[in-house]
């Protein structure tokens, strides 16, 4: 009667071995990595800052901002964070219209964010109105190593936002270059406005020369507002960036969203739908089949129903915040992601 015991012995042991080990590999699996880009719509405090033009955003504004409809809003991009990427959440988030860095933080002490413990990087560019770009960032998954804002001169010395340059290391050890962009807007007619968003183009393309120069293999990440599509001259030709075929090109730079793009889909609406909100990968990253890699499967402009309201036509449209009246929304944007693979 023991060998059967002993048998059973054995084999409840193999089963515990196994189940063991089964468990252990569930855990070591690399997670993804989740990067996130969002023109937050004008992201003021309610202050009066008396060396910007941001009197609109104020209680004393034609249309009030209080605190209250401050603190709506903040609760508002919590919540769009909070379920991109659910049920974890994005790794880094690159925004545009944040006026400073008060804002950033009352964001990452919201209710949906403060578990996750988001760090800041932010710097004051010369933009006329005061808004500016940033990043917050997951520390434990993504480690800054150095950071500047690179200053854009444009045509007639006239004042825009600084990029944002980020350089930071995976949990792989992989080290990814992150540009945070908000070009020159259209404001005055787009062939009018193009100079300056070709002069900003230059700037980026200057600072990944020299990243490529010192690392062929460098991962770069260029996310932003560029009030331009992807198959526009800033794009195109002012940072090189195509159409992702199978044929990549590792030194490359390829627009994630292209076949949105050419489906008539876009992150914001004026007059149609319009996709300057772009998320741009070296190619690289598109042609492994290990480390750090995505795909355009991997990239995506997040429309959940709440960021949209109907027009009496029944057609979608951005849920913004104001215009020439209070309405209450998240954005005149949609956010833009991808998911990366360690």
């Amino acid at each position: 009667m023991k060998t059967p015991l002993l048998l059973l012995t054995a084999l409840l042991f193999m089963q515990a071995a196994t189940a063991l080990q089964v468990n252990t590999s569930k855990k070591k699996a690399k997670q993804p990595f989740v990067a996130m880009f969002y023109n937050v719509e004008n992201l003021y405090d309610t202050s009066n800052d008396p060396k910007t033009n941001d009197d609109e955003f104020t209680p004393a504004g034609k249309v009030p901002w209080t605190e209250e409809r401050l603190n709506t809003k903040i609760n508002h991009l919590g919540q769009v964070i909070s379920d991109i990427n659910k049920p974890g959440m994005p790794d880094i988030i690159g925004f545009a219209e944040v006026e400073n860095q008060k804002v950033l933080e009352m964001l990452t002490a919201s209710a949906a964010l403060s578990k996750s413990k988001y760090s800041i990087v932010h710097y004051d560019s010369p933009d006329e109105r005061g808004i500016d770009v940033a990043l917050l960032y997951n520390p434990a998954t993504f480690k800054v190593i150095s950071s500047e804002p690179l200053s854009v001169t444009l045509p007639g010395n006239d004042l825009t936002r600084d990029i944002l340059y980020v350089k930071g290391q995976l949990t792989s050890g992989e080290i990814l270059h992150v540009f945070i962009n908000h070009w020159p807007s259209r404001r005055e007619g787009s062939d009018v406005s193009e100079p300056k968003r070709m002069a900003a183009a230059s700037v980026l393309r200057t600072k990944t020369d020299a990243i490529q120069k010192a690392d062929k293999k460098a991962n770069i990440l260029i996310m932003g507002d560029f009030n331009d599509e992807p198959a526009n001259n800033s794009i195109t030709k002012g940072i090189g960036a195509l159409e992702p075929t199978p044929a990549t090109s590792n030194n490359a730079f390829y627009s994630l969203l292209y076949p949105e793009f050419k489906k008539g889909e876009g992150s914001l609406f004026y007059k149609d739908w319009d996709l300057f909100d772009q998320i741009i990968v070296s190619g690289n990253m598109l042609s492994r089949n290990k480390g750090l890699r995505t795909s355009t499967h991997d990239a995506a402009i997040f429309s959940a129903e709440y960021l949209l309201f109907k027009t009496k036509n029944g057609e979608a449209r951005p849920n913004r915040t104001m215009g020439d009246k209070y309405f209450g929304g998240y954005s005149d944007h949609l956010p833009v992601y991808v998911i990366f693979s360690l």
